[in-house]
C-alpha cells in the first residue's frame, strides 16, 4: 500500500516521466518499497540505521544494487538534506521495528523536517502499525495532521467486525499532501504493478477509516514534541505486547524466541 503514494493526483501527471523524480524512504526493512520505486524509475534514496538490515536485504531479499542506501540516523539525515535544500517528490515513512515504532521518528519536529521536504506538490505515505483502541494511534495521527493539512488514512484489513473488541490492533498507512486539495488517487495501470499479482490486489488503498477515529479524547495529551515522548513510549509498550500475541497465532511462541 505505501507504494501508492505515487498513485495520489496532483498538478503534475505522475505515470510518467518519473525518472525526473526523486522519493526519500525512511526505514529499508527488506526493500520493497525502494525496489519498487527504483523499477519505476524513481531516483532513490533510501535512510536504514542498522547496517544488519542492509546487508540481509541484499543477501536475501534481492535488494537491487541500483537502490541508494545511506546507513545514518533520519533525524540526522533529515535535518541535514533541510540544510542543502534537498526536495523529493515522494516520501515514504516506514519504521515498524517489530512491536512498535521509533517514537523520535514521530514527532512534530521530525514530521516538520519531512515536510520541508517534500515539493509543493508532492506526496508523502507513513505506515503506523499499532492498537487503534489505544491512545497512541490517536496520538500519531493527530501530529501528522498538525503538519500535512490534507490527509487520508487506510488499514490493512476492514476491521474488527464486533464493536466491543478491545484490541484492534492493525498496519496503516496515512497519505499526505502539502496542498489544501482534496487527496485522491489514479487508477494504477498495468505497468504499476510491475507483474506483481500481490500489488495487483493490494496496490490501491481499500479500507479507509473515518477521521472521527483518532479525534482527541480525554487523557491523550498534546500532539508528540520532542523531549515530550514519554506517553508515546509507554502506550507503545503496552500495543507492543498485543502485537506479538497476535504473531503467536502465526507461527508457534517457540520460534519466535529461538529464531
Amino acid at each position: 500500500m505505501l507504494e501508492a503514494v505515487r498513485l495520489v493526483e496532483t498538478a503534475q501527471e505522475t505515470a510518467e516521466g518519473e525518472a525526473q523524480r526523486q522519493a526519500l524512504v525512511i526505514g529499508l526493512g527488506i526493500g520493497t518499497a525502494p525496489s519498487a520505486l527504483t523499477a519505476h524509475g524513481v531516483n532513490t534514496t533510501t535512510v536504514e540505521i542498522d547496517p544488519a538490515v542492509h546487508a540481509y536485504a541484499t543477501k536475501y531479499f534481492d535488494l537491487p544494487a541500483e537502490c541508494h542506501v545511506v546507513i545514518d540516523d533520519a533525524v540526522h539525515f533529515v535535518d541535514a538534506a533541510g540544510n542543502l535544500g534537498r526536495e523529493y517528490d515522494y516520501l515514504i515513512h516506514d519504521v515498524f521495528t517489530g512491536g512498535a515504532e521509533p517514537v523520535e521518528l514521530f514527532t512534530f519536529e521530525f514530521l516538520k523536517g519531512l515536510h520541508d521536504l517534500l515539493k509543493p506538490d508532492g506526496a508523502i505515505a507513513i505506515n503506523y502499525a499499532g492498537d487503534l483502541a489505544m491512545p497512541s494511534g490517536r496520538l500519531v495521527v493527530r501530529t501528522i495532521k498538525a503538519v500535512f493539512p490534507t490527509c487520508r488514512i487506510f488499514r490493512e484489513d476492514a476491521g474488527p467486525t464486533s464493536s466491543g473488541s478491545k484490541r484492534d490492533f492493525t498496519n496503516m498507512v496515512v497519505f499526505c499532501t502539502r496542498s489544501s486539495r482534496p487527496l485522491t488517487f489514479r487508477r494504477p495501470v498495468p505497468a504499476d504493478f510491475l507483474g506483481s499479482l500481490t500489488r495487483r490486489q493490494s496496490l490501491l488503498p481499500e479500507h479507509e477509516i473515518e477521521a472521527g477515529v483518532f479525534e482527541e479524547r480525554k487523557g491523550d495529551g498534546d500532539i508528540i514534541r520532542r523531549g515530550e515522548m514519554g506517553r508515546l513510549e509507554k502506550w507503545h509498550r503496552q500495543s507492543a505486547l498485543g502485537h506479538w500475541e497476535i504473531m503467536r497465532t502465526v507461527l508457534p511462541a517457540a520460534v519466535w524466541e529461538n529464531w
